[in-house]
């Protein structure tokens, strides 16, 4: 008799130990799904950004700047009953956490110059600030400049936009027109972050075209 409640008490905390580990696997399952879903969000915002990039003979100036762990953006908005406007925006993060800062829209050169001020300072009181992806160890951005190629430097950016030449030794002027044949074509985006809890870092990149 003894013998089989020591079997019973066994078999017991076995098949409880089986169903705590299958709980547990659905439950880190669900969390690498959310945050999936999460980086294809991300994935899908920052396309729809970059299709927009406000174009640099119209906005006297480079419509992408990367500093550390951000990437600012100076998009186009042509929201239906309003005029046209910019609006500038920032990918960066906030600890652990990627966000989306995104100030409000702005009709001239003088008020998008605030914002993009503000945006290097933290954003301002009047910025949304969306949180996008939990768990980012960090991130990094480039621009495919043409005829200068991959960028990671803003004022490489503005002299391939501005002199034709990314290794110019004078920094390229942001008033007048820039050079012919010279556009932002692409935006990437490159994210160390964690798919699940006591995970290692994965990297995670993603080309987006913009529509100039």
């Amino acid at each position: 008799m003894l013998v089989a409640i020591t079997l019973l008490a066994v078999m017991a905390v076995i098949g409880w130990r089986a169903l705590d580990s299958l709980t547990r696997g659905r439950e880190r399952l669900i969390d690498h799904d959310a945050r999936l879903d999460a980086l294809k969000v991300l994935y899908g915002q920052l396309q729809a950004d970059c299709e927009h990039l406000a174009n640099p003979t119209l906005l006297q100036g480079s419509p992408v700047e990367i500093g550390q762990n951000r990437v600012l953006l100076v998009r186009d908005r042509r929201d239906e009953g309003q005029p046209p406007a910019w609006q500038a925006l920032s990918y960066q993060l906030d600890g652990n956490t990627l966000v989306r800062v995104a100030a409000p829209p702005v009709s001239n050169r003088a008020a998008l110059q605030s914002s993009l001020l503000a945006l290097r300072q933290g954003g301002g009181n009047d910025a949304q600030v969306r949180r996008v992806l939990g768990n980012v160890d960090g991130m990094s951005a480039r621009a495919w400049v043409e005829p200068g190629g991959w960028q990671a430097d803003s004022n490489r950016i503005r002299n391939v936009l501005f002199s034709g030449n990314a290794a110019s030794a004078v920094q390229a002027s942001e008033a007048g027109a820039a050079v012919p044949n010279t556009a932002v074509r692409a935006v990437e985006l490159t994210i160390l972050a964690r798919m699940g809890d006591g995970d290692a870092p994965r990297q995670f990149q993603k080309i987006c075209m913009s529509g100039l």
